[in-house]
C-alpha cells in the first residue's frame, strides 16, 4: 500500500496554479487493500482519489472524483492528468550520434496496440518496426511519445493498453475511459514518466456538481514480455470481468446469429430446427432490423430500410406480430438464452422519440447528418433509456443485452461545451454509460452485456469490467471473410483480452474456416440470412453439431494462459 500512500498519482492546474501548491486540508482513509485520499480546498473544491491494490498481481488501480461543495463555481481546472507518475526504469545512456543502431534487446520497447479498424493487425504493436533507420517503438532517454484514440470511442484507431518492456521487466497499464483519452510517455536516464488524461479538458464545476475522471490500472512486473501479458490476462479475468462470477456464465457465449428483420415464423422454425438437431448452441443472437414501423421485406442486412429506424425501439409488427415474445419463448423452450441487439445512443432524427423529446439529444456537428446522440449525461434522457432497456429485458426475457455504437461522438460532445466547460459533456455522457450498465447488472443478476462499437472500437478496462466484446471486429462482417483474419485476431486481441468473440462467416462445411474462428466466444451465422436455407440438409446439421461440440471442448483454453507460436501476420503466412 506504500505506493498508493506515498505517490502523488494525478496532477492538474487549478486557476492556473498546480494543484499540489494549493492550500488544502488532506485526509487518508486506509483499509485492507484500499486507500482513499481526500483533499479539501477553501473555496469548496473537493478532490477524492480512490486507490486499490491487487496483491496477487502487484497491481494498482485508482480513479479521481472532483466535487464542488461550495456555493459558487470553482476556478478553471485544466491540464488534468488522471495519472502522472514517474517510475524507476533502469539506466540507459542518452542517445548520441553514431553509425550503429542500439541493440534492440537492450532498449525500452513500447507495446502500444492499434485499435479496431477492420484489419488483421488490430490490437497489435510490432515493437521492432523500423522507420527512418530507427526502431519506432523504442523509447530512449530524452525521448517522448504521445498516443490517443480518435472520434471519442476508446479503442478507435488506438487501444488504451500499454506495455513498456526493458530487459526482462516493465510495466503494463491501461486507461479506463470509454471516450477520448491521451497518453504521454517520457523516458529519463533512470526513469519512465507516464501521464494519461481525458483529452482537452478545461472546465469549472458548478455548485453541487460531482464528476469522476478516467481510471488507471498499472501492473509492474519482472519476467518476459509474454509472461507479463499472461499475468495481465489473469488480472483481467479475476478482477475486471463478470464472466465466471456468481450468477453469470463461466465463459463467453457460443451463439447462433439470426437477422432481426427475419419474420418471426422463419426465426422460430430455425430455432426449432436447432433444438431438434441437438445443435450445441447456448444463445440465439438476434441482430439489428427487428424494430421500427417499416413494411418493407428485410430478410437480411442488405434489404429494406431498417437502418432508417434506428432509435425507434418498438418491435416491428410487420416482422414480429407477437412483439418477439414468441421468438423469445422458442429460444428458452429450446434450452437456450436470448441475445438482442440495440443501439440506444445513436438515434435517427426522423424517429418519434426525437420529436417527442428533442431535449434528450445532442445535435450533429455538421449539416446533413441524420444521427442524433442520446445524451446520457441528461438525467431525463438517462431515465428514458434505463426504463426502455428494463422493459425490453423483462418483456422479452433477454439474457444478453448487446449495445452497439456506430458513429463517432466526440464532435457532438465538444459542440455542446461552453468555453469554460470543455470536456464536461463527454465526462457526463461516459459517467451515464457506466451508471447505465452498472444499474442493469445490479437489477438483473443473470444479465451479461455485449459491448460493440462498429466492432471493437470501445474496448477499455472500464467497459471490460462491465461487458464482453463478442464481435471484436467488423472485419468479420463479410459472409466469407478470410479465415486467417480470425487467426491473427486471436493473437492480437488475445494478448490483452482473455474474453472476446468472433464470427464464423456463413459458409459451412469448411473445417479450416470454423477452426480458425475458435475463440473465447464464437457466433456462427449459418442461420443468419433469409436469403440462405438452413436445416434443409442433414449433412449441414450434422457438421454444425460435430464442430460445435468440438469448439465447446476447446473454448476454455482460449481464456487460459496464451502462448502464441508465431507473430501475427497481415496476409497469408505461407
Amino acid at each position: 500500500m506504500e505506493f498508493l500512500k506515498s505517490n502523488r498519482r494525478f496532477s492538474f492546474l487549478y486557476g492556473g496554479v498546480p494543484f499540489w501548491e494549493q492550500e488544502m486540508q488532506a485526509a487518508c482513509i486506509e483499509s485492507e487493500n484500499q486507500v482513499v485520499q481526500e483533499y479539501q480546498l477553501p473555496d469548496g473544491l473537493k478532490v477524492t482519489n480512490v486507490g486499490i491494490k491487487y496483491p496477487a498481481y502487484g497491481a494498482y488501480e485508482w480513479v479521481t472524483w472532483l466535487e464542488n461543495t461550495g456555493p459558487k463555481p470553482t476556478q478553471i481546472l485544466s491540464q488534468l492528468y488522471d495519472c502522472d507518475i514517474t517510475l524507476p526504469f533502469g539506466h540507459d545512456d542518452p542517445p548520441r550520434p553514431t553509425a550503429y543502431m542500439r541493440s534492440a534487446a537492450d532498449q525500452a520497447m513500447v507495446y502500444a496496440p492499434s485499435g479496431s479498424s477492420g484489419v488483421a493487425g488490430e490490437f497489435y504493436c510490432a515493437a521492432d518496426s523500423l522507420a527512418s533507420n530507427r526502431y519506432v517503438h523504442h523509447l530512449l532517454p530524452g525521448e517522448s511519445r504521445e498516443y490517443r484514440n480518435h472520434g471519442g470511442r476508446s479503442s478507435d484507431g488506438h487501444a488504451p493498453f500499454f506495455n513498456v518492456y526493458r530487459q526482462n521487466s516493465g510495466v503494463i497499464f491501461a486507461i479506463g475511459w470509454s471516450g477520448q483519452w491521451n497518453c504521454q510517455l517520457e523516458r529519463e536516464e533512470n526513469a519512465l514518466r507516464i501521464r494519461t488524461k481525458i483529452e482537452d479538458t478545461h472546465f469549472r464545476l458548478l455548485p453541487g456538481e460531482k464528476i469522476r475522471t478516467s481510471s488507471f490500472v498499472m501492473m509492474p512486473y519482472t519476467g518476459s514480455y509474454q509472461e507479463s501479458q499472461n499475468q495481465w490476462r489473469r488480472l483481467v479475468k479475476e478482477h475486471f470481468s463478470l464472466l465466471g462470477k456468481s450468477g453469470r456464465p463461466a465463459y463467453a457465449p457460443f451463439c447462433a446469429g439470426i437477422w432481426g428483420g427475419m419474420h418471426s415464423s422463419t426465426a422460430i422454425k430455425r430455432i426449432q430446427t436447432m433444438q431438434k438437431a441437438r445443435l450445441p448452441y447456448e444463445y440465439i443472437w438476434m441482430d439489428a432490423g427487428w424494430y421500427g414501423d417499416s413494411q418493407q421485406d428485410c430478410i437480411d442486412e442488405f434489404e429494406g430500410d431498417w437502418a432508417d429506424h434506428t432509435g425507434d425501439w418498438r418491435v416491428n409488427p410487420y416482422y414480429h406480430p407477437d412483439g418477439l415474445k414468441e421468438v423469445s419463448a422458442a429460444v428458452h423452450n429450446a434450452g437456450m438464452k436470448f441475445l438482442l441487439w440495440m443501439e440506444p445512443e445513436r438515434v435517427i432524427y426522423t424517429t418519434p422519440i426525437v420529436s417527442e423529446h428533442p431535449e434528450y439529444f445532442l445535435g450533429p456537428p455538421w449539416a446533413n447528418n441524420a444521427n442524433r446522440l442520446l445524451n446520457l449525461g441528461n438525467e431525463a434522457a438517462w431515465q428514458y433509456c434505463f426504463a426502455l432497456l428494463c422493459q425490453k429485458i423483462e418483456e422479452l426475457g433477454i439474457d444478453c443485452y448487446r449495445q452497439d455504437f456506430n458513429f463517432e461522438p466526440l464532435e457532438f460532445w465538444r459542440l455542446n461545451d461552453a468555453a469554460d466547460r470543455q470536456g464536461i459533456t463527454e465526462i457526463k455522457h461516459i459517467m451515464g454509460l457506466y451508471r447505465l450498465w452498472d444499474s442493469l447488472l445490479e437489477k438483473y443478476p443473470h444479465l451479461i452485456i455485449d459491448n460493440c462499437a462498429s466492432g471493437g472500437k470501445r474496448i477499455d478496462i472500464e467497459t471490460l469490467r462491465r461487458s464482453v466484446p463478442l464481435w471484436r471486429s467488423d472485419a468479420q462482417c463479410p459472409a466469407n471473410y478470410p479465415p486467417e483474419l480470425s487467426q491473427a485476431h486471436n493473437m492480437t486481441f488475445g494478448t490483452w483480452l482473455p474474453y472476446s468473440g468472433t464470427g464464423s462467416g456463413r459458409q459451412w462445411g469448411d473445417v479450416y474456416r470454423i477452426r480458425s474462428a475458435y475463440a473465447p466466444g464464437m457466433t456462427t451465422n449459418y442461420a443468419y440470412s433469409g436469403q440462405e436455407p438452413f436445416g434443409e440438409e442433414e449433412a449441414q446439421l450434422a457438421w454444425i453439431r460435430q464442430y460445435g461440440a468440438e469448439y465447446l471442448k476447446a473454448r476454455p483454453y482460449f481464456s487460459a494462459d496464451f502462448y502464441p507460436l508465431t507473430d501475427p501476420v497481415t496476409g497469408n503466412d505461407t
